[in-house]
C-alpha cells in the first residue's frame, strides 16, 4: 500500500488553476488569482473533489438579483459612498432606499449596476482619486 499526497488544483470556469502556494489557506488563493481574474474576489469555493492524486476546487461567481450576493455586494460598495458623501443626493437617497427592500425590479436593478459601474470600476476610481 502506497500513501499518495494529494495535490491541490483550482478551477475557473474551464481554466485549471495550479496551486500558487500549498501553504496557503483557501482564501490567500483566491486572493491570489484575483489578481489575474478580479471578478472571483467575491466568488465562492466549492469542493474538494478528488480526482485521481487531486484535490480540486471551484471558483463559482454568485449571480443573481437582490439576495444574491453579487447585487448585494454592489450595494454595499454604493453605501459606502453614501457614508463619505460621494454621491449626489439624490443618488445617496435611492441607495439608502435600496437599502430596505428585499426584492428590486429590473429598472432598480439596472439603475444599481450603472452607479456601481459609475463610481466603482477601476477605470473611475483611478480618475476620481
Amino acid at each position: 500500500m502506497q500513501i499518495q499526497e494529494l495535490q491541490r488544483e483550482f478551477k475557473y470556469n474551464s481554466v485549471k488553476l495550479a496551486d500558487p502556494n500549498p501553504q496557503f489557506t483557501l482564501m490567500q488563493v483566491r486572493d491570489f488569482f484575483s489578481t489575474v481574474y478580479p471578478e472571483i474576489i467575491s466568488a465562492d469555493i466549492e469542493g474538494p473533489d478528488v480526482v485521481g492524486n487531486k484535490t480540486v476546487y471551484s471558483f463559482r461567481r454568485a449571480v443573481g438579483t437582490k439576495g444574491g450576493k453579487n447585487l448585494d455586494y454592489m450595494i454595499a460598495d454604493l453605501a459606502t459612498l453614501v457614508q463619505i458623501n460621494w454621491l449626489e443626493e439624490h443618488e445617496a437617497v435611492f441607495v439608502r432606499a435600496l437599502q430596505e427592500k428585499s426584492s428590486l425590479d429590473l429598472d432598480e436593478t439596472m439603475s444599481v449596476i450603472a452607479l456601481h459601474i459609475r463610481y466603482c470600476s477601476r477605470e473611475t476610481a483611478g480618475a476620481q482619486a
